[in-house]
């Protein structure tokens, strides 16, 4: 498995993601990404997208993991 993407929010996070194809673009809290990992049902934010550049945005504070799933590569930036 590669290596998932995180950072760490002060209360405020976006991530800007380039896809090369349509993917399931999902920001997740530390609970929801250990859900995920175990297979569980888990709250994202994010879905579908068939248009890049995707932007999400989040309030909270904590570390947010950026999965990306089916679509090749892809680039990101948090800010």
């Amino acid at each position: 498995m590669s290596r998932i993407p995180y950072a760490q929010s002060n209360g405020q996070l976006s991530v800007e993601v380039e896809l090369q194809y349509a993917s399931d673009v999902f920001l997740v809290d530390e609970t929801n990404y250990r859900k995920y990992q175990t297979g569980q049902r888990f709250r994202y934010f994010g879905g579908h997208y068939t248009q890049s550049p995707v932007r999400i945005s989040v309030s909270g504070i904590g570390r947010y993991y950026l999965i990306v799933q089916g679509g090749g590569r892809y680039s990101y930036r948090f800010y």
